[in-house]
């Protein structure tokens, strides 16, 4: 085996390994609160259907996320949408503290927090913009964000 074939094979045996050593749990936001729970959508066009199927709304959120169990360990913490029923949904967010600001689309999960966790829970406040297909919302929706956790290094 060359010796380029051979650093291949450690360096995947090391993902493998680290990959083995992470772990992913729930983190606890029960201490969050919704500013502004029933948000309008508006229209992104003056006249809907024509220019543009697309609806928007917004709210701000005191995120409280409860991370006393991970306190002295490093991770990254993921927010997540479950898919939504009515087609494509997206959320995007601004942070004013230690998270970090992002996008997402329903179904999938993404990147909030990377780092030490020095306290028992991590603050910050958001302002979300939610963006949907106007002409596929046929009732109100509830929007299920969680929280999960990746553990480096057992």
């Amino acid at each position: 085996m060359s010796r380029a074939a051979r650093a291949c094979c450690v360096l995947v045996l090391a993902l493998a390994a680290t990959a083995a050593n992470a772990a992913t749990y729930r983190v606890d936001d029960s201490g969050s609160q919704v500013m502004n729970p029933n948000v309008q959508m508006r229209w992104d066009a003056s006249v809907p259907g024509a220019q543009g199927r697309g609806v928007t709304g917004a709210l701000e959120v005191a995120l409280r996320l409860d991370v006393a169990a991970w306190r002295g360990r490093t991770g990254r913490i993921y927010m997540r949408l479950p898919a939504s029923p009515s087609g494509p949904l997206r959320a995007a967010w601004t942070t004013q503290g230690p998270l970090l600001p992002g996008q997402l689309i329903a179904g999938e999960r993404a990147l909030i927090y990377v780092g030490a966790i020095a306290d028992d829970a991590l603050r910050d406040r958001l302002r979300l913009t939610v963006q949907a297909d106007g002409q596929r919302l046929e009732r109100v929706e509830t929007l299920n964000f969680t929280f999960e956790i990746d553990l480096d290094g057992l």
